[in-house]
């Protein structure tokens, strides 16, 4: 099921408002998101991207990134009320969604929304699992709350893209903001008047600079957010005011993010369908417009592995957004290395794989993948959809193969299967926890809406 909502982009002059504002209508959807019942289908989606952002954040517990944030969290205390993933420490709830939504984001593992590239479970998951700990509500209301502030954010996302987040916002932790805000407002059940306020309060913290994406702060990005989002429904549900209508109004989201070329596209048909149906689960830890290269560059590699002495050229064709977001060619990080098509093409074709450990094994400055790259061209492909790629390799006996792409593994059209998420998710748990608990976990998070307690959840890492 996916919305039929189009990017409107961000030319020209805006279209009329709504005759209701799109805060309030937005509001009111964020009112009813916890008593409305998630088509069937839906909730089997957010389910798999619920256990999804789990396994990242699970797999992240010892990233040395987390430390500062988390030795920071742990030092400022707080109430008992929410969990550290992967950890036995608790600490009040605005601190937990930092914490987990940071880690969730640090592999470069976690889901993505291609349309507006807003990684959609990041802050929402985060803020909505520390409130729904904090009053130990029932799996199903979660449910409920991750797809309300996913619709939320990628509605706005589509209406803001692509001039939002060429402007330079990291557009996953601005609008992951107000998603963040309505999740723990369809927690803690707001009315519409204070689902607004928070909206409003969440607007009012938005930020976050693409500057950050190639160094750890981009997941504190998202972890900011989470915890805006969070304190963003408290301090509504505390009473405290803000603008009504912060969305629309003048000097308000959209006068200073962008204004769209429709904002009636934000709340046209909400309800009717969920855009989390439209999440693509990675099976890849770096940027998600690479997968179609990696998809394209293992299917080459699948005879044998592809070195330099093997090769004279490799001629690549991808979307120009790929070449934009990750055309470093040498890459002097970790970090860079996931977001590089040059690396992550080099470690498919000579490591004949692009998981979690291959890309954790790969030293950037590795002499062969440095070779392996110096030997590709790169052409942004204005003619290719971002989920479109192609390879062909020129070998020095003078014989050539190629490969292409129409969809990546994991997007809708090839979304992981059950037993692919599993695997996933299997070997990110294991770095906290034993074969027995992670399976555990895993099958509680694919059966959510029957945990009566969100508690229950962590007797799976803490023993």
């Amino acid at each position: 099921m996916s919305s039929s909502i189009q990017s409107a982009g961000n030319a020209g002059p805006s279209a009329a408002l709504p005759e209701r504002g799109v805060t309030e209508i937005l509001a009111g959807f964020i009112s009813s998101g916890a008593k409305a019942a998630l088509p069937l289908p839906v909730q089997h989606v957010v389910r798999r991207a619920f256990a999804n952002w789990l396994g990242c954040a699970l797999g992240a517990t010892g990233d040395p990134s987390l430390k500062p944030v988390l030795g920071v969290a742990l030092g400022l205390g707080g109430a008992k009320q929410a969990s550290i993933i992967g950890r036995s420490e608790r600490i009040d709830a605005v601190n937990a969604a930092l914490v987990n939504g940071f880690a969730a984001n640090a592999l470069d593992f976690d889901d993505m929304h291609v349309r507006t590239l807003i990684h959609p479970t990041g802050a929402v998951v985060a803020a909505a699992l520390a409130l729904a700990e904090r009053d130990r509500a029932p799996g199903s209301l979660l449910l409920s709350a991750i797809a309300v502030g996913i619709e939320i954010e990628c509605r706005l996302g589509l209406a803001l893209f692509p001039g939002h987040y060429n402007a330079g916002w990291h557009i996953t932790a601005t609008l992951g903001t107000l998603g963040a805000a309505a999740a723990a407002s369809t927690i803690l059940q707001l009315d519409a008047s204070r689902a607004a306020h928070a909206l409003g309060i969440a607007a009012t913290q938005a930020a976050g600079l693409r500057a950050m994406l190639d160094n750890p702060c981009k997941s504190f990005n998202i972890g900011r957010a989470a915890a805006a989002g969070t304190l963003s429904a408290l301090l509504a549900e505390a009473g405290l005011d803000s603008a009504p209508d912060a969305i629309e109004a003048k000097f308000g989201l959209f006068d200073v993010f962008g204004r769209p070329a429709d904002p009636g596209s934000v709340v046209r048909g909400l309800g009717a369908s969920y855009l989390v149906s439209e999440i693509s689960i990675k099976p890849y830890p770096c940027g998600v417009v690479i997968h179609p290269l990696i998809d394209a560059c293992l299917g080459l590699s699948r005879e044998r592995a592809v070195g330099p002495g093997d090769v004279r050229t490799i001629s690549i064709a991808v979307h120009p957004r790929a070449v934009e977001l990750a055309g470093r060619k040498h890459p002097d990080t970790a970090i860079g290395g996931r977001f590089s098509i040059y690396h992550a093409a080099a470690l498919a074709l000579a490591r004949r794989s692009a998981g979690i450990a291959a890309f954790d094994a790969a030293d950037v400055n590795d002499p062969q993948l440095a070779a392996l790259r110096e030997r590709m061209q790169v052409e942004a492909d204005a003619r290719l959809t971002p989920g479109q790629a192609r390879v062909q390799i020129e070998f020095v006996n003078g014989t050539r193969t190629e490969q292409a792409v129409e969809f990546p593994s994991g997007s809708p059209e090839r979304p992981l299967a059950d037993a692919q998420l599993r695997e996933k998710f299997l070997e990110l748990a294991h770095r906290s926890m034993n074969d027995r608990a992670a399976l555990g976990l895993f099958e509680a998070c694919l059966s959510l809406e029957r945990l009566a307690d969100m508690t229950e959840l962590r007797r799976h890492w803490v023993s």
